[in-house]
């Protein structure tokens, strides 16, 4: 199975990145006490620096030990040292504090000014091959999920911490797009909070219309209105470009002469009906249906922010969304057109997924944001609380190691798809790494 032959012409022949480079020098994954410079002079790392993601040197704030002299800077590290100057660093003043070149092969002087070459070390036989070849197997991999080989042997606990991280991570990374919504909406947590459930109604197909209708619909008006159904559907249909034509239809007609009224006193504008997408949608996810939901549920939980950051139970939370859109709605899912009866309710799957995709990260986003982070607990363990999603990410995580109990884990499975496996992260991926890293006695 370990040929280094086999490793050495892959190495070569262009299977090296500066990732697993970086990852390496980051680690001290190599044989760095009897390191030398290309010079031949010692070389002691004392600490290898902080990994920069932005632009300049590669890892800042290094200290390291050449000869007698100790060096404070930073280090660049490249597959070749000639890329120094491919990458035109010479022309860059950011790179005037690199103290260290690490490479993986020495193919020509680099200066630091005229006669006086950059201080380099060479990696090319200081790195375990086997950590390389399992490297490359992890990202040269075909299979979703690279790593499905060696889970046998990797240990529940560990598991179960990562997941729990990942899961973190999702949130915060979440928190970030929530605090957008809030700066457009001046600070409005309330404002944000339903422009957030408006487009999460629209269960991604029609997500992007919600979207603009709730922007066209601010939430103060709706307080206004609050206490009546009839005036709630009348905004949420007129506003969303579905009350323009003429329809023998009583309801219709209803909601059309209360719309024109309200449209005339807050000098509304209708997005426009082409917005709003039917194709390949159920008819519980017709946009009609779901609109009469959404407006149900703004009726009964007008106190949006305050019904959400009160909550005692996750079936109290579950309970908001236990509405019932108007009775016209029972035998339609388009005005006008006639049906057998059926449900107008939100299904369970429906309620577990606007709870896991905005009330969660919206909770823990505004209790990280207002200074309380001690209370953020609560909608992380909300999600332990909740189902374990099955769709066609976590589906990859069938029959393997991987916990798939809860919410939670299946957020955190959603995160290590997209965020890690997808890019072939697995040197920053905690499991990859333990692959990686151990090297057969």
């Amino acid at each position: 199975m370990f040929n280094k032959n086999f490793i050495f012409a892959r190495i070569k022949f262009g299977g090296m990145t500066e990732a697993f480079l970086h990852y390496v020098w980051k680690n001290r994954l190599f044989d760095f006490l009897n390191a030398l410079t290309i010079e031949g002079e010692r070389l002691k790392i004392i600490f290898p620096g902080y990994h920069n993601s932005d632009a300049g040197p590669d890892f800042k704030q290094a200290v390291i030990q050449i000869g007698d002299v100790k060096w404070a800077g930073d280090v660049e590290i490249h597959i070749r040292s000639t890329d120094w100057y491919r990458h035109k660093h010479q022309e860059d003043e950011k790179y005037k504090s690199v103290i260290l070149h690490v490479v993986y092969q020495y193919d020509g002087v680099v200066e630091r000014t005229p006669d006086e070459p950059f201080p380099t070390l060479e990696l090319k036989d200081k790195i375990p091959l086997e950590m390389f070849y399992k490297y490359q197997n992890l990202i040269d991999s075909s299979d979703d999920l690279a790593c499905r080989s060696y889970l046998d042997d990797c240990n529940q606990l560990a598991l179960r911490s990562f997941l729990s991280s990942l899961a973190i991570e999702r949130l915060l990374r979440k928190q970030q797009s929530i605090l957008k919504v809030v700066e457009e909406c001046a600070g409005d947590w309330s404002e944000a909070l339903y422009r957030l459930l408006s487009v999460s109604f629209g269960f991604k197909t029609n997500a992007d219309a919600f979207d603009l209708l709730a922007r066209s619909l601010p939430y103060k008006i709706i307080v206004k209105h609050a206490g009546s159904e009839l005036q709630i559907n009348a905004l949420l249909f007129g506003q969303a470009g579905m009350l323009e034509l003429f329809q023998e239809d009583e309801y219709y007609n209803s909601l059309k002469y209360e719309y024109e009224y309200l449209r005339y006193k807050y000098q509304l504008e209708p997005i426009g009906e082409h917005h709003w997408n039917l194709l390949r949608l159920r008819p519980s996810n017709f946009p009609c249906m779901r609109l009469a939901q959404l407006a149900a549920f703004l009726v009964k939980n007008v106190h949006l922010m305050n019904d959400f950051l009160n909550f005692d139970s996750i079936e109290q939370l579950k309970g908001l969304f236990k509405v019932s859109a108007n009775a016209y709605w029972h035998k339609h899912f388009h005005f006008g057109k006639t049906t057998e009866p059926h449900g107008v309710m939100l299904g369970d799957a429906a309620i577990n997924s606007l709870l896991i995709n905005t009330v969660v990260p919206y909770l823990f986003s505004y209790y990280r944001f207002s200074g309380k982070e001690y209370m953020q607990e609560r909608p992380v363990a909300l999600l332990e609380q909740l189902a374990f999603e099955d769709n066609l990410l976590t589906r990859i995580f069938r029959q393997t190691s991987f916990p798939q109990e809860s919410a939670l884990d299946s957020q955190a499975l959603i995160e290590l798809q997209n965020n890690y496996c997808k890019k072939k992260r697995c040197i920053e991926c905690t499991v990859g790494e333990k692959i990686i890293r151990k090297i057969s006695s």
